[in-house]
């Protein structure tokens, strides 16, 4: 369908696992790089070990201020709506306490403040509810309850 896609990720990403499983190459951006997609830009930032691996990173649509934030809010079940102005963090706190699946590495705060600093508008949820209004002040929140 897409004959020259490459796989997108990090520098460590593609140097501990990507490269070794993609059929091709990955194209691997550093902390903070920016890729024109079109009509949209997006922004990658390495966010190792948060909340997972060291190669984990996660980027930003700055087109539209969508971020694209993996498993920081995940919540349980399939997401009564795709989008929500409602609470995400109360639901993702709850699916996360009972096997706390974050590495709590000590840079974890300033790594999540300076996504807030993006102040992204739409934070797009790997699973669960995507959600809309103070992207910024959501991080600031998971921060704080992490």
């Amino acid at each position: 369908m897409a004959p020259q896609a490459v796989p997108l990720c990090g520098q460590l990403a593609a140097l501990v696992s990507v490269n070794d499983y993609a059929d091709r190459a990955a194209r691997a951006l550093a902390d903070g790089e920016e890729l024109e997609l079109g009509r949209h830009r997006i922004r990658w930032f390495d966010t190792p070990h948060m909340p997972h691996g060291w190669e984990c990173g996660l980027m930003m649509d700055l087109s539209t201020s969508t971020f694209f934030c993996g498993d920081l809010f995940t919540q349980g079940g399939s997401g009564e709506v795709a989008l929500t102005e409602g609470d995400i963090l109360g639901p993702s706190e709850a699916f996360r306490g009972p096997m706390d699946y974050y590495a709590h590495a000590p840079q974890t705060a300033a790594i999540l403040e300076k996504l807030a600093r993006e102040n992204p508008t739409t934070l797009a949820c790997m699973h669960g509810s995507a959600f809309r209004g103070d992207g910024a002040g959501l991080l600031r929140e998971l921060s704080r309850a992490l």
